[in-house]
């Protein structure tokens, strides 16, 4: 990632791909909607309406996140790189969805993280071909 690329998503705000995270408070929910939808990356040290305040991208810090997405289940693979005061999460679709954290299932829904309901994760593994309830015998 270069300044121009960095700056245009800063001015184009969060999005169905991209999230901006002062800090790491809540980082589960998102790294799991990303992985539940078609993946996309968290900027952390970023106000929600795109100022940079910062971050120290610190290898603790780094091993933190690693911890939040290893804790997922399945586990999440993600990556990270530093831009600019900015860590970048890089976040994959996942592979074997759905995914889950400690606080339940999240998709993304344009710019925003929202829990699914019990219905909705239901659908989510019908659609995902974990259930077929057209095999299961009574």
């Amino acid at each position: 990632m270069d300044k121009k690329e960095l700056d245009i998503i800063l001015k184009e705000g969060e999005g169905y791909k991209s999230e901006f995270k002062e800090g790491i408070s809540g980082l589960e929910r998102e790294i799991v909607a990303f992985a539940n939808a078609s993946g996309g990356k968290v900027f952390l040290g970023v106000t929600d309406d795109g100022k940079v305040k910062g971050i120290e991208p610190t290898h603790k810090l780094k091993s933190q996140i690693q911890d939040i997405a290893n804790n997922c289940r399945p586990r999440i693979k993600i990556s990270t790189e530093d831009f600019d005061n900015v860590l970048i999460i890089n976040v994959r679709e996942g592979e074997d969805k759905p995914y889950e954290c400690s606080s339940g299932f999240y998709k993304r829904i344009g710019p925003n993280s929202q829990k699914m309901t019990r219905n909705e994760i239901l659908d989510f593994f019908k659609s995902e071909g974990k259930i077929r309830f057209d095999e299961l015998t009574e």
